[in-house]
């Protein structure tokens, strides 16, 4: 679903240790891309956003990887490019120790 905002699980070492109160980060968002494929040469910005145990978005430093070669990804943009034109690619979000799901991304040739 188009902007569809998914709560992907999150693994964190000793969930024991998240805050329960104040403002610290206790689940990061990742908006679902409206498409998971991606032709070689082009681009997917990726968003997310972290929030507190209310639900409210805190400030936070959220940092993008890829451990595949298919693609590239902005550290700190989250703006993902295709350099490969078949097979996937994943890309995971991160704040502190909480991580997202990983996204799978079909990579396809450049038309």
């Amino acid at each position: 679903m188009r902007g569809l905002v998914a709560a992907l699980g999150l693994v964190a070492g000793g969930c024991g240790t998240l805050p329960v109160e104040g403002d610290g980060v206790v689940l990061l968002q990742v908006v679902q891309p409206a498409s998971l494929t991606l032709a070689e040469g082009t681009t997917l910005q990726l968003t997310a956003r972290a929030l507190d145990k209310g639900g409210n978005e805190v400030p936070a430093e959220i940092v993008w990887r890829t451990p595949d070669a298919g693609v590239t990804v902005g550290e700190t943009t989250g703006l993902v490019t295709a350099v490969a034109g078949s097979g996937s690619a994943r890309v995971q979000a991160s704040v502190g120790s909480l991580r997202s799901d990983f996204i799978t991304l079909t990579l396809r040739p450049a038309e």
